[in-house]
């Protein structure tokens, strides 16, 4: 049974499908755009037979390939808005910003009408209720022949392309940015600075390719991350395990009821960008006002929570690699978080099970609510009383699935990696193509490393 927005859609699809095909013709051009037709008398009633038992993203695919078929834009449209429901949008406020960043300069060497007549009927458009001329005449007249007349935000507003599916958004963006259109130095800041205003809504756009040597561009989503804001941050205990409780838990408010003393609580908002170490530096720096070098008492305080030298080492390494960063932009380095703890259910409910993985040697909080869990492992990870052990491996894959499946992206290092020679090579690597792939500037020079894309894509 169709719902009435699905039910809508259908229709519409069918009436193309009417006037488009024949009796013949209407089970071969289904075929093709993903459906059979049903038994009816009518190609309307055949049609809708058909449609009426997909399901709603089904329908969208259907409307847009139809609606490209028999070159339909609104029906075109309407079929990618709606398989793009439930994805993370490209914001009014992003696509106004990228208007703003374009200025009158959107399509660099083309012509912008030849950019845009493959993604709108600009031809069949028009700027205006009353207007006697099309949209394509109307940016020859006032984005080639006047180039000052119509900035990019203008012409957006008269494409649609504020509201427009992502899809066709992407496609726009990745056709002003072809090597056709721009190339060189001017091209690659561009992109970093697309990128800078992108990462907002979760997109970037990479290489993916090349032409003669440049770079090729198409939009990609970054990480997913984690559904929800972090709301709890309890981390570096010096001490026994913390005993967690719920004070209010309608408001999620989680109080220490044993071992507050040994545990550091971060208590302010944190942004959807992450966690910056300057803002836990102005975190420490508040609590203990006392303090001359807030940013070396914190550091000293985060490395007394560390249990092996495997750890001191991931954690100085960390902090040498990216000094220039400290007071702008780099990711906190967060040690021990606890991710929960039950002891006193544990004690009480003895049948039960405590959770495994209590306790994450190393979390860091990136944009596009990404998490990223390090952890160190030593023998007690795959032993029990000294002697290998496949359930106490087990336990621990179980715990890493539970945790990526919730957004985390987890990396293992054994602690035999980080002591000895070259483990500060190998850790710098490691987070340059951390940073890399997460678009985190970083490095000495303040530039976003090499990435070996052999490796990454593999």
């Amino acid at each position: 049974m169709l719902t009435p927005g699905n039910n809508a859609l259908a229709l519409r699809i069918a009436e193309m499908l009417k006037n488009r095909c024949t009796h013949e013709t209407l089970p071969g051009v289904a075929e093709d755009v993903g459906f059979s037709v049903g038994e009816a008398a009518s190609k309307r009633d055949r049609a809708l037979a058909g449609l009426k038992i997909v399901d709603r993203k089904t329908l969208g695919a259907i409307a847009e390939r139809v609606g490209r078929r028999f070159a339909d834009f609104d029906l075109q449209e309407t079929g990618c808005l709606v398989l793009e429901e439930g994805d993370s949008p490209i914001s009014e406020i992003t696509r106004r910003d990228i208007a703003k960043l374009f200025g009158y300069d959107l399509a660099g060497e083309r012509a912008i009408d030849d950019v845009l007549k493959p993604l709108w009927p600009i031809d069949n458009m028009s700027d205006g209720f009353f207007s006697s001329r099309s949209l394509a005449q109307q940016i020859v007249q006032h984005m080639i022949l006047n180039p000052m007349d119509w900035d990019a935000e203008h012409l957006f507003a008269e494409l649609g392309a504020f509201t427009c599916s992502r899809s066709r958004f992407a496609r726009l963006l990745e056709a002003v940015m072809h090597p056709l259109a721009r190339r060189g130095p001017e091209a690659q800041r561009l992109a970093s600075e697309l990128n800078e205003i992108l990462r907002r809504d979760g997109y970037k756009l990479e290489t993916t390719g090349e032409a003669s040597g440049y770079p090729v561009y198409a939009l990609s989503r970054i990480h997913r991350g984690v559904a929800g804001a972090p709301k709890n941050l309890i981390f570096a205990s010096t001490g026994p395990k913390p005993e967690l409780g719920f004070a209010d838990a309608v408001n999620n408010d989680v109080v220490i009821l044993a071992g507050a003393e040994h545990c550091l609580i971060y208590d302010r908002p944190i942004r959807r960008d992450g966690l910056l170490w300057s803002e836990l530096v102005g975190w420490w720096g508040d609590q203990h006002p006392d303090e001359a070098d807030a940013a070396k008492s914190l550091g000293h305080r985060l490395r007394a929570s560390l249990d092996s030298l495997a750890e001191q080492g991931l954690f100085d390494t960390y902090f040498r690699r990216y000094r220039p960063m400290l007071k702008s932009n780099l990711p906190a380095l967060i040690p021990q978080v606890y991710l929960h703890y039950d002891p006193a259910v544990v004690r009480t409910l003895r049948h039960r099970a405590s959770f495994p993985r209590q306790r994450m040697d190393f979390l860091l909080l990136l944009s596009n609510s990404a998490r990223i869990v390090i952890e160190v492992d030593g023998q007690h990870h795959f032993t029990r009383n000294d002697k290998p052990s496949l359930s106490a491996y087990s336990e621990m894959v179980s715990a890493d699935r539970d945790l990526r499946l919730a957004g985390y992206e987890i990396f293992r290092f054994g602690a035999n990696e980080l002591v000895g020679a070259g483990a500060q090579a190998l850790i710098e690597r490691f987070f340059d193509r951390l940073f890399q792939l997460h678009g985190v500037v970083s490095a000495a020079t303040g530039e976003m490393p090499p990435l070996d894309r052999s490796e990454t894509s593999r």
